[in-house]
């Protein structure tokens, strides 16, 4: 059994668990990866604990993804098929168009999701790029949804944008070397 340890806390302005502590904003990359080291079932525990402790247990949130971007991206994650090092069969595709993307999260809608995810094969978005997808954005929020975005590594100034286009959530993965 793992040692439940308080992992500490610094505030991140407007978030905060059900029972009111503060969201980490400060993890050390040593913290991280004390976590992913952790056992499988261990690591389970944990989420679910720090979840119970922070959310309605029984609450299911519905969230409907959609690649709006495809293939193409040079990293070589292991985990990912959207690098051009993997033969999948799909061609790469560019940028969607922000009118067929809010017709997928008015239908994500009508079928129940809150939440619209978007998901881009970038190692990282170029700006020219962001302004299409801040559009998006914009336009998920009038459908009166959640919107959230995997771009890939974002610099502090596109995180910005990002937020003052009306983001929900931004989703990355954590890669240990």
């Amino acid at each position: 059994m793992i040692e439940r340890k308080s992992w500490g806390a610094v505030e991140v302005e407007g978030n905060s668990g059900r029972n009111g502590a503060p969201v980490r904003g400060d993890w050390e990359r040593a913290e991280a990866g004390e976590l992913y080291a952790l056992p499988f079932a261990d690591l389970l525990f944990h989420g679910q604990t720090v979840h119970h402790d922070n959310f309605d247990p029984n609450h299911v949130e519905t969230a409907s993804l959609l690649s709006v971007k495809t293939g193409g991206c040079p990293e070589d994650c292991a985990y990912c098929a959207q690098g051009v090092h993997y033969d999948t069969g799909l061609k790469a595709t560019r940028l969607m168009d922000r009118a067929d993307v809010v017709a997928a999260a008015q239908h994500a809608k009508a079928a129940g999701a809150t939440r619209f995810c978007m998901a881009a094969a970038w190692r990282n978005p170029k700006d020219r790029d962001l302004d299409q997808v801040c559009d998006t954005i914009a336009a998920i929020k009038r459908v009166v949804m959640e919107a959230c975005v995997t771009l890939g590594m974002l610099t502090p100034k596109q995180a910005a944008r990002l937020a003052d286009a009306g983001l929900d959530f931004y989703n990355h993965n954590v890669d240990f070397a």
